[in-house]
């Protein structure tokens, strides 16, 4: 059960922090809205909710640089009409910020309502593409699947393009999994590299012409899904057994991340790679304290979801806070000169065209490494 104190923020949705003053270069103060179905009793609606509170945890670290911080959270609903109302009544209209919608029929007028007024607008979950292209103040911090999978790609190209590619045929179809085995034979072909393929329920003579002893082999599965990892691991550890000089590894997709607690010694052994915009290391110490102040705030841990979405909501406040305090209005021109540490979403924000908006193009590489440790693979930029 969440808090009385927290219960309190969120039904009155609007809550104001004033920090210590300090000396710095860009905004002192900064006043940010979050636009979002705050008070939908389902479980998107409390996904929102954890989201928020990653907001406020995000704010009330900003008492450290010194930044004081105007908070106003509305009630978004779900429908175009219900924002329509909401921003008839210009609640809205004097924020530096303003992070949301959840529904893609709300954010064709947000993103009007934010442009007329000149508001920066973050929206942390759709991946339309085409508001960011329209408004330069516009951000979308989850690319799309077709950017991830085009990023993804740039890692095979340039880490191993000396590895032997197998497509494996897992016998169903999955849309994600095709898209990118498409993508995957267009880039290799024009790179004149050669992709085989193979059934997930092939003999060892199938899997012998495939792989290659010479060479790595990089098994690409045409679909993201866990039945056909289940399908797929024991073959390749029965295979191991029987060839143990054949060096095998894994390219996963960003879902695979949901399959980790199960998977995980699986994933060490097949020296595995997942590529992803996100990753929470369960591991790592500072992520544990993050879980240990969230239950100190709220009462009740974060959800067991991927991604963590109280963590999405720290990244992104805290990444335009802290970008909004050093460079002002100057933010666009030094998005990428930023002193912040994520805890879960690295942002990388290109813009879009001349004159459009900004889409976070970040894409990093899991590996599970047959070390037992986790390492990430990121592109220098």
């Amino acid at each position: 059960m969440v808090c009385k104190k927290v219960l309190f923020i969120l039904l009155c949705l609007s809550v104001s922090l004033n920090v210590s003053s300090q000396s710095l270069p860009g905004l002192k103060k900064v006043k940010i809205g979050v636009v979002l179905p705050l008070k939908e009793k389902t479980q998107r609606g409390a996904k929102m909710v954890e989201f928020y509170q990653g907001v406020l945890m995000a704010v009330d670290s900003m008492r450290h640089v010194g930044l004081s911080v105007d908070v106003k959270a509305l009630h978004s609903g779900t429908t175009a009409h219900e924002m329509d109302l909401l921003l008839a009544s210009n609640s809205l209209a004097d924020r530096d910020v303003v992070f949301g919608p959840l529904d893609n029929a709300q954010q064709p007028g947000l993103a009007d309502y934010c442009d007329i007024h000149g508001i920066r607008l973050v929206v942390p979950f759709s991946t339309q593409q085409k508001q960011v292209s329209l408004y330069p103040r516009h951000y979308m911090a989850s690319a799309p699947r077709s950017v991830v999978q085009r990023e993804a790609l740039w890692f095979l190209q340039n880490h191993f393009k000396e590895c032997n590619f197998i497509v494996v045929d897992c016998n169903e179809k999955n849309d994600e999994g095709a898209d990118f085995v498409e993508l995957l034979r267009s880039q290799m072909a024009q790179n004149a590299i050669y992709v085989r393929q193979m059934n997930v329920n092939g003999d060892d003579i199938a899997f012998n012409q495939a792989f290659n002893s010479q060479r790595t082999n990089m098994l690409v599965l045409n679909s993201s899904s866990r039945k056909a990892l289940n399908q797929l691991l024991p073959r390749l550890r029965d295979y191991q057994k029987a060839y143990p000089d054949v060096k095998i590894c894994l390219l996963g997709y960003p879902s695979w991340q949901t399959y980790t607690n199960q998977l995980l010694n699986d994933f060490y052994a097949m020296d595995t790679y997942v590529f992803s915009s996100f990753f929470r290391n369960p591991l790592a110490t500072r992520n544990e304290s993050f879980d240990r102040q969230f239950l100190h705030w709220f009462h009740q841990p974060m959800g067991a979801t991927f991604p963590r979405y109280g963590q999405m909501g720290f990244d992104l406040a805290f990444f335009f806070l802290r970008g909004l305090s050093i460079y002002g209005d100057n933010l666009e021109t030094n998005l990428s000169n930023l002193p912040v540490r994520p805890y879960q979403h690295p942002f990388y924000f290109v813009r879009q065209g001349n004159e459009g908006g900004f889409m976070n193009e970040f894409v990093q590489l899991i590996h599970y490494s047959p070390n037992q440790t986790i390492e990430l693979v990121t592109r220098n930029r």
